[in-house]
C-alpha cells in the first residue's frame, strides 16, 4: 500500500528540506503573519511536535498499542496541535528550525532503526479513517503534512 522504507525515508527528507527552505525565507513578521486558522510559526511548533510525537507513535504500534494521539483524528488533531503552541512557545524562526532539524533527526534514526518487516506490519490498531495503523502510514502522513504545509505557507504568498 504505501512505498518501502528507504523511500519513504527519502520523500521524507526531501519534503522536510523544501519545507525548511520555504520556512527560511521568511522574515520575522510573515512567521506571525495569519494563514487563517494558525501562522507559520504555529506551524513550526506543530512539526516539532509531531515529529516527535510520530515517534512515539511508532513505538506504541510496534507494541500493539494504539499512538496516545489517536483520541484526538477526528477532530483534526486541533487538541494535540493546541498543546504544541504552548509547548513550543518561540517566535525566533531560527530556534524553531533548530527544534524541527533535531526532532526530525531523531525520529528519522529511530525509523532507520526499524526492520523492513515491520513497516506495514498490521498489529491489529485502526487508525481512525478505518484502515490499519502501520509505521508506513505514520510516515506518510507525515510526508503528507510537510508538503501541504510548506503549500499553505506558498499560496499565502508571504
Amino acid at each position: 500500500m504505501f512505498d518501502k522504507k528507504d523511500k519513504q525515508l527519502a520523500d521524507l527528507e526531501v519534503a522536510y528540506s523544501a519545507f525548511m527552505e520555504t520556512m527560511q525565507g521568511l522574515s520575522a513578521e510573515t512567521l506571525l503573519t495569519s494563514l487563517g486558522d494558525w501562522t507559520p510559526r504555529d506551524i513550526a511548533a506543530h512539526f516539532i511536535g509531531w515529529n516527535r510525537i510520530t515517534l512515539a507513535g511508532c513505538s506504541a504500534l510496534r507494541e500493539g498499542a494504539e499512538p496516545f494521539y489517536f483520541y484526538d483524528g477526528t477532530n483534526d488533531y486541533r487538541k494535540v496541535n493546541a498543546k504544541f503552541f504552548v509547548q513550543f512557545p518561540s517566535t525566533d524562526r531560527d530556534e524553531l528550525l533548530k527544534e524541527i532539524a533535531s526532532t526530525k533527526e531523531v525520529l528519522v534514526n529511530y525509523l532507520k532503526s526499524i526492520d523492513e518487516a515491520e513497516w506495514e506490519l498490521d498489529t491489529g490498531i485502526v487508525h481512525y479513517r478505518r484502515d490499519p495503523a502501520t509505521i508506513a502510514r505514520c510516515v506518510d502522513s507525515l510526508i503528507r503534512d510537510y508538503r501541504k504545509h510548506r503549500q499553505e505557507i506558498i499560496d499565502a504568498r508571504l
